[in-house]
């Protein structure tokens, strides 16, 4: 009798606190479906069974007739997928002791949001081959902003993502923190956010001398909680030659603005606490060999596209698109260690050729192989492979390639009319071995293969074509991410913190 009073106490005490203890909040409109469900513990409950219902409702013999969910748990938190965006739902639970039901709590209710990119009426992910051994995985497509499962279906969208023109100004490299968040960037700004779209951190300072704080292509949150990313500068130089479009003529001396990329380290708070300055390595390296005609080394793009951090080792693997290149560098010191690709003479002439041009993406396997996307531009057939390597010589810069991939085309007319691929693509090496891949433009193809070559499961991020009736316009994908199960489970219980 005791232990009954003290349980409907404490129930009583827990209607009164109702609004700060229970996920999700009364009224709350999500962007998401499979949704954490929690209210507070209570002693000598042994089991809590949540009911959700499709609906609003006000009273409990409405609510009974529809309910669609019901869960029991020894926890008083549970996950559960609702059927539908643009929906209300009204759920509840009851708390069970060994005797039975002690008490049900009162209804609760939210609503689910809706955008064009998860009306499958406009925007699909259509599986070409269905997952097995993957099914519990959740795969990111940045330019739709959308995160789905592996049979295609949508079950998070990116709020508040305004459609542009310019594809540059969409989100690009959606991905999960160790910190069990995401981050993004937009408009060339980096964002970090909960499950819930919350704004956590956004780089809002002014370091450089660029128009604005300009980050480009990959921006990650590392273990220790700082920012790492590409940041665009500018300079101004004295050239030795006269130029028509000189920044600036001093009697007859000219000058001209020089933009170039440092690899950043921000803390907390966005303050910039290391740097690899960009102008430095250019121009101390073999690369201010380089001639473009009359122009000046630093008038050459090198695109500088992908970076990753070994934090176990302290080496960041640095990728430059356009001269064919991926460079290590010892951190925090910041010297380089290694050079992968061609390295040029005085002369102009290419001392070393390299296995792969046009990269995007470059990472470190479990195994110390140097991976990456090959975006293959310069390749037979320009027809992009994933490639892993390593050295021919420990601290040597010859590179022996140990596994290759070729990926394929299954739309006959972008296979016919291929113009090559340049814009992005990425691997991501999963947790057991196999790689996550996605193709990046003009064929946007997100798959995962194993080391054997047998290809896990795959499938086309489309549009609906309105002018033809049809499906078929790929959704330009620019790096696509993969999350196990274990990982939105720590999205979505991190988004409940108060």
């Amino acid at each position: 009798m005791y232990k009954v009073s003290l349980v409907l106490l404490c129930l009583t005490i827990w209607c009164c606190q109702v609004e700060a203890q229970v996920f999700p909040k009364e009224g709350s409109e999500l962007y998401y479906r499979i949704i954490g469900f929690s209210v507070p513990a209570l002693p000598s409950v042994i089991s809590y069974r949540f009911e959700i219902a499709a609906g609003s409702y006000a009273n409990d013999q409405d609510f009974e007739k529809k309910i669609k969910i019901n869960t029991l748990s020894k926890q008083h938190k549970v996950i559960a997928e609702v059927p539908s965006f643009g929906s209300r739902y009204t759920w509840r639970v009851s708390y069970i002791a060994k005797n039975g039901i002690l008490s049900k709590s009162m209804l609760f209710h939210f609503s689910t949001r809706t955008s064009p990119d998860v009306d499958n009426a406009v925007t699909r992910l259509r599986v070409t081959k269905p997952a097995e051994r993957y099914k519990d995985n959740y795969v990111f497509i940045d330019e739709a902003s959308v995160l789905y499962d592996m049979k295609g279906k949508p079950i998070w969208f990116l709020p508040g993502k305004k459609k542009q023109d310019n594809p540059n100004k969409l989100p690009r490299d959606i991905k999960i923190t160790p910190a069990g968040t995401i981050t993004y960037l937009q408009e060339c700004q980096p964002y970090e956010i909960d499950y819930n779209g919350n704004y956590l951190w956004h780089y809002d300072g002014h370091e450089t001398n660029a128009p604005l704080d300009t980050f480009h292509h990959e921006f990650t949150r590392l273990t220790n909680g700082h920012y790492m990313g590409m940041m665009l500068d500018n300079v101004i130089l004295k050239q030795n030659f006269a130029k028509d479009n000189a920044f600036r003529k001093d009697s007859t001396d000219h000058y001209q603005k020089i933009g170039f990329s440092n690899l950043v380290e921000l803390d907390e708070k966005g303050h910039i606490v290391w740097r690899w300055n960009g102008l430095d390595y250019v121009t101390h390296s073999d690369l201010s060999f380089m001639k473009n005609s009359d122009l000046p080394i630093l008038d050459l793009d090198f695109h500088q596209n992908a970076f990753y951090f070994d934090e176990k080792n302290n080496y960041i693997y640095l990728s430059f698109r356009d001269i064919w290149r991926v460079i290590k560098i010892k951190y925090p010191e910041g010297n380089l260690v290694n050079t992968y690709g061609p390295i040029y003479s005085a002369n102009d002439s290419v001392l070393q050729g390299g296995p792969f041009c046009y990269q995007h993406s470059c990472k470190l396997s479990r195994e110390g192989y140097l991976y990456l996307f090959n975006n293959n531009h310069c390749g037979a057939g320009n027809v992009p492979t994933v490639m892993m390597l390593r050295e021919t010589v420990p601290g040597g810069n010859g590179l022996k390639k140990v596994w290759e991939y070729q990926c394929t085309i299954e739309d006959p007319v972008i296979a016919h009319e291929n113009p090559g691929f340049l814009s992005g693509g990425n691997v991501q090496e999963m947790p057991d071995g196999p790689l996550f891949v996605s193709m990046g433009a003009p064929y946007s193809k997100v798959f995962i293969v194993a080391r054997d070559k047998r290809v896990l499961w795959s499938a086309m991020p489309e549009r609906y074509n309105v002018e033809y009736g049809k499906w078929g316009l790929p959704i330009g994908v620019y790096r696509a991410s993969i999350i196990t199960r274990e990982d939105l489970e720590k999205l979505i219980w991190n988004s409940e913190r108060e």
